[in-house]
């Protein structure tokens, strides 16, 4: 499974939003989609449930309670296997 990454961390709201679908959009078979996000976006989850899109979310802790970055991959649920096959370690790794 080939892994696109995307930075939106930086944006405003709505346009992480914007550009996570924009990239769904383009996102191949056998792709993943790694987005790299300020915040948990909660309500991207609703949408990508009703579209076919599966997700795991990795928060990586800053130095105190809050967390810094939410690495955020978005993969079609009929793709779960290949997902899981190649990012076990992120499955299996300790978050937050």
């Amino acid at each position: 499974m080939e892994l696109i990454t995307i930075d939106v961390s930086e944006l405003q709201p709505p346009e992480p939003m914007t550009e996570i679908l924009r990239s769904l959009s383009n996102l191949a078979k056998l792709q993943c989609l790694k987005v790299i996000h300020s915040r948990e976006p909660f309500p991207l989850y609703k949408k990508l449930s009703e579209s076919g899109w599966s997700h795991f979310c990795q928060l990586l802790p800053a130095s105190n309670v809050e967390f810094k970055q939410c690495h955020i991959f978005i993969y079609k649920q009929s793709e779960s296997t290949h997902f899981e096959a190649h990012f076990q370690h992120l499955i299996n790794s300790k978050s937050p």
